[in-house]
């Protein structure tokens, strides 16, 4: 263990679990099923709600799916994927409704998570992926962020694209090597940068924040017929702890939380979240606090006729990199706002992440699918004159194909304003 991972004050998983006995009035040692009403220390109790919160007591442990041995070695610490904490949901709600643990239970919708820390009184601050179109560049005093835009392409150049697909370049020239810089933005930098801001680096820091080192752990295998340890059956984790104080700048982000919006209401609990069986704190919120459009931001799409979708959560698409609800001319209707005609202009993304899991309905693993990363954005010609109402469907709406996919709350976009732009392919259409 290093002397950075030392200094890392973590919360002991065993004595989270004692601690929250009492407060139940449950003897020590009784299950975590049991313990379903504990509120957090000193916050106001709340009835049933769509929104709720996320308090990991743990680090999260998330695996991919990739062959767990002594080859192979833990996975890296990973935020939670959207199915993840959508079967955390689901299980939650079927105690708490006493509904029965079937494949009934897949119907029941989630959308997030959307990452939040505490700001002052029930009140959050939420963050954003970064989005794929900022590059960072430089260090120190010379650091900076730049973006990244669709451009038609040079006189004499072309590519591989599909037919009519932009190439998304710089915005300037830049000689430096990538720089680092914060992996989440604070939301309203998310918001600004969308409306064509160019953000300070520093700005970026102080508002963001970075996962800290994973948390690795040492296991030992149970011998079942000695109930002892197994000589020689060691295995490692690594979690992912949102507890730890870790930041940048002079704003160290500490007891974040998985902001999250249900299908059905449900009340405060303790469940289970994730792999090893950690523990996390549920907690209802107001419905205000999941985020809503900002004043004009739906007029302002309607009138520049085109946006930007930026994914919130990994997206899963049939056609890849793209949604499969588009056609062979790029164009066609978002699942979650039917009315509205898009036509793709444009796409950055960063490299594709493994995904997989465990059915236990078949008991047997899921197949490996391909996400697209969060903080993706796509480019997209508004076709026709759609309404703001025809809009409002498309926000933190789901962008996948199957329907599975998007009451997982896979490919959760922000949509935001962009102004296309016109080539010599457009105007012999």
């Amino acid at each position: 263990m290093s002397k950075k991972s030392r200094q890392t004050k973590s919360i002991r998983y065993d004595k989270v679990k004692r601690r929250q006995a009492p407060q139940t009035g449950a003897p020590a040692g009784q299950t975590a099923e049991r313990i379903t009403s504990a509120p957090a220390p000193g916050a106001t109790p709340r009835g049933p709600s769509v929104v709720l919160t996320l308090e990991p007591l743990a680090p999260l442990i998330c695996r991919t799916g990739r062959p767990f041995d002594d080859q192979a070695g833990p996975d890296g610490a990973r935020f939670p994927p959207p199915s993840t904490v959508a079967g955390c949901l689901r299980t939650g709600w079927a105690r708490q409704a006493g509904k029965p643990f079937d494949p009934s239970l897949m119907g029941f919708a989630v959308a997030g998570p959307l990452l939040a820390g505490p700001e002052g009184q029930d009140r959050l601050s939420l963050f954003a992926p970064k989005p794929a179109d900022a590059i960072y560049f430089g260090s120190g005093d010379r650091a900076r962020c730049v973006r990244a835009i669709p451009s038609p392409f040079p006189p004499g150049s072309g590519a591989d694209l599909p037919e009519g697909l932009l190439p998304v370049t710089l915005s300037q020239a830049e000689e430096e090597k990538p720089g680092k810089g914060p992996a989440w933005w604070a939301w309203d930098d998310l918001l600004a940068f969308r409306l064509g801001q160019d953000l300070p680096h520093a700005q970026l820091v102080n508002n963001g924040w970075s996962p800290p080192p994973g948390d690795r752990r040492t296991h030992v295998a149970i011998d079942r017929s000695t109930l002892a340890a197994d000589p020689g059956r060691l295995f490692q984790t690594e979690g992912l702890d949102l507890a730890s104080p870790v930041g940048h700048g002079d704003k160290p982000r500490s007891g974040l939380q998985l902001l999250v919006r249900c299908a059905e209401p449900l009340s405060a609990a303790l469940v289970h979240l994730g792999g090893e069986r950690r523990l996390a704190r549920l907690e209802p919120r107001p419905e205000s606090a999941w985020p809503a459009p900002p004043e004009g931001w739906l007029a302002h799409i309607q009138a520049v006729r085109g946006l930007s979708l930026t994914l919130l959560t990994p997206g899963l698409f049939g056609a890849g990199y793209r949604p499969g609800w588009l056609d062979e001319r790029l164009e066609g209707q978002p699942p979650e706002a039917p009315k509205l005609q898009l036509r793709l202009r444009a796409a950055a993304l960063d490299r594709w992440q493994p995904h997989s899991g465990w059915d236990l309905a078949a008991h047997r693993p899921r197949a490996g699918r391909k996400l697209v990363p969060a903080g993706a954005v796509y480019w997209f010609e508004v076709v026709g004159d759609p309404s703001t109402e025809d809009l409002r469907g498309l926000w933190l709406a789901s962008l996948c194909d199957h329907p599975q996919d998007r009451r997982d709350g896979f490919g959760l976009a922000l949509p935001a304003p962009w102004t296309p732009i016109q080539t010599a392919f457009d105007n012999l259409k």
